[in-house]
């Protein structure tokens, strides 16, 4: 979704680079980033996912043009090579294959000046009818009483918040992936109350899983939501798309994961799990990250601003690397797990497979539990720990549960970490609290050609994994019972995903987004009009008037596409797009 032109211009600089529709050239222009690169080279670049007002690039055919000295000047190509636009062109599919946006290039039919074209649209189609009266009888109820819970949740949350304080003094801890505050959440919590913040703010409460959910809940959820000034969320928060308004609130994602491999978010637009074009992501207004580094990462997955990511820190990194901290948990863990004192520790924590926690799972038949259980010997133990998508314990068999140990019972996979000597793992994001802690990684990727192809990741695997790869069980029992690993590319991973290694991470997040409102710049794709821009040039431009129109679009309108009960709600907005 990263499209890249590079335009030659000669004749002076540039002064900026749009898009605009060829039906009416001028009329409204659409800013494109761009820098220049050599001589009379330019290098623009468009997100098409995170273009215009956390949005794609909308529908229509556009001229590419430059502003210099108060006039428009339309990009051509040569003709030449037009038949090279077709392997240029992409199509994005989602929603389930019901949706596609689309990314296509020419030139216009104008014989004297075939300028350069650029056309975007946004498809749905229905998710298709029920096959028999029963089943269509049924689906109407369903989408007619989620239709009803929506609605009622929507009134129950504008009657909030009509009580919303003007002083902003209501903060909602929210989540709906997690039974109880944990991590990011429970980080800021606790050190507000520790700084007495808990006197100047009320604070409010709602955790939910899929497991936990209920009417009941989710009626207190949109009450809390109304009156909440500011909201914080750690994890994927669906409802935002019917409640919450980051116009009037505060809505700061403090995303549950440091720096991983696999592509999440728009980074994976068009792919496997890719999300749709409205999606809860866009609607926060702020989100934090470890480093100025990965701030691009987490823009593009969010669909947001850059502005809108802020380096803070993970708060939860505050109490992993607390003094002290590690001597607690090894104890209490050692008490509680006698047959592990004294002993190497190796913990296992895979990230899930599938598309999310509906259907999540690890495949442990390509585990080999007698041969895993000899290679430990006397002194050694692995503690498996399961992504909390999965609710079903490792199947360890029990004759070997001396040495191969189920750890779910532990609340936190942050102390799993602090008193593991090893860490076995694939695509985690783990490894970015346990990189600090500078000790082995080993990184058990069966199935990497598979993984990499399904869910993308960001760099090479091989050069981003900070440890030693095993992509076979064979290479995995090696490197168990190699006698010492590197942590080198451990320690090159830390310089360049934590701007702080230290202990003011929930402080700075307290700081900088809840007690202050940073103001962040419009997304580059927010409109101007040519008037606008006549009226800041001295010059007085004519530029508007040089081009020939073309024909409105109206055969390309999408507004036909089926009303039927059963549409999928993805498609309903595309069509109203």
């Amino acid at each position: 979704m990263n499209l890249r032109f590079l335009v030659n211009f000669s004749g002076g600089a540039v002064d900026s680079f749009y898009l605009t529709s060829n039906a009416n050239p001028g009329q409204t222009l659409l800013p494109v980033q761009f820098k220049p690169v050599e001589g009379d080279r330019y290098e623009l670049t468009i997100n098409v996912t995170q273009f215009n007002r956390r949005a794609q690039v909308p529908n229509g055919t556009y001229f590419l043009v430059a502003l210099r000295r108060g006039r428009l000047h339309p990009a051509n190509f040569p003709l030449a090579r037009v038949g090279e636009l077709d392997d240029c062109s992409r199509a994005f599919v989602y929603n389930k294959n019901r949706s596609a946006y689309t990314v296509t290039f020419g030139v216009s039919d104008d014989d004297n000046a075939p300028f350069f074209l650029m056309r975007t649209y946004a498809f749905g189609r229905s998710a298709g009818k029920p096959s028999s009266r029963v089943a269509k009888i049924k689906s109407k109820m369903r989408k007619k009483w989620t239709n009803t819970k929506r609605k009622a949740l929507r009134e129950v949350y504008q009657v909030a918040s009509r009580r919303r304080p003007a002083a902003g003094n209501n903060i909602l801890f929210a989540s709906e992936a997690r039974p109880n505050m944990q991590g990011n959440l429970k980080a800021v919590h606790d050190r507000m109350i520790e700084r007495g913040l808990d006197k100047e703010f009320n604070f409010g409460y709602s955790f939910r899983t899929g497991r936990t959910s209920s009417r009941q809940n989710a009626l207190n959820l949109a009450w809390q939501m109304g009156k909440a000034n500011t909201i914080l969320i750690d994890d994927y928060f669906a409802v935002l798309k019917d409640l919450g308004d980051r116009n009037q609130q505060k809505i700061i994602q403090l995303w549950h994961a440091g720096s991983g491999f696999k592509s999440v978010g728009y980074s994976r637009f068009g792919q496997y799990g890719s999300p749709n074009l409205r999606n809860a992501h866009r609607l926060y207004s702020y989100a934090i990250c470890g480093s100025q580094h990965l701030r691009d990462v987490y823009s593009e997955a969010f669909g947001i601003e850059r502005d809108s990511v802020f380096a803070t820190g993970l708060p939860r990194i505050d109490g992993f690397l607390r003094e002290g901290r590690a001597e607690e948990v090894r104890t209490d863990f050692e008490t509680q797990f006698p047959t592990t004192r004294g002993k190497r520790k190796i913990l296992w924590a895979p990230t899930f497979r599938g598309r999310g926690s509906g259907d999540a799972h690890y495949d442990y038949d390509i585990i080999d539990f007698q041969r895993l259980y000899a290679a430990c010997g006397d002194d050694t133990v692995v503690l498996f720990r399961q992504h909390h998508f999965i609710p079903d314990p490792a199947p360890i068999p029990p004759e070997y549960g001396d040495r191969l140990i189920d750890v779910e019972s532990c609340p936190d996979t942050n102390d799993l970490l602090l008193i593991s000597d090893v860490l076995i793992t694939d695509y985690s994001s783990v490894i970015y609290e346990y990189s600090l802690l500078e000790r082995p990684m080993i990184f058990f990727a069966y199935d990497l050609e598979n993984y990499s192809a399904t869910r993308g990741m960001h760099r090479e695997y091989e050069e981003a994994a900070p440890g030693s790869i095993a992509t076979t069980f064979d290479e995995l029992i090696e490197l168990i019972q190699r006698p010492a690993l590197s942590v080198e590319k451990t320690k090159e991973f830390v310089r360049e995903n934590f701007d702080y290694v230290d202990t003011n991470n929930s402080d700075r997040v307290i700081d900088t987004l809840v007690l202050s409102t940073p103001e962040v710049e419009p997304s580059v794709g927010s409109e101007i009009s040519f008037e606008e821009l006549i009226a800041q040039d001295e010059a007085h431009a004519q530029g508007a008037s040089q081009y020939e129109e073309e024909p409105a679009n109206s055969g390309d309108d999408e507004s036909n596409t089926d009303n039927a009960e059963e549409e999928d709600e993805e498609a309903e907005w595309q069509t109203s797009r």
